[in-house]
């Protein structure tokens, strides 16, 4: 006798775990692909640090 392979009926939201991500520098909730796109910051933290960093390499705001 052969056996069957049980059928999971798992939601896909069960099979996905919902991480929440923070803004490392305003602690705000951002999504997991800005969370990765931006180094851990949402996109008004990463651009501040990019035209902080820009002021400081060139002196003034590119």
């Amino acid at each position: 006798m052969k056996k069957q392979k049980e059928k999971k009926n798992v939601s896909k939201s069960k099979e996905k775990k919902e991480d929440n991500y923070y803004c490392s520098v305003c602690g705000r909730e951002i999504d997991e692909d800005e969370y990765e796109s931006y180094d851990g910051m949402c996109w008004e933290c990463w651009d501040d640090q990019l035209t902080e960093e820009s002021e400081d390499i060139l002196g003034d705001v590119i």
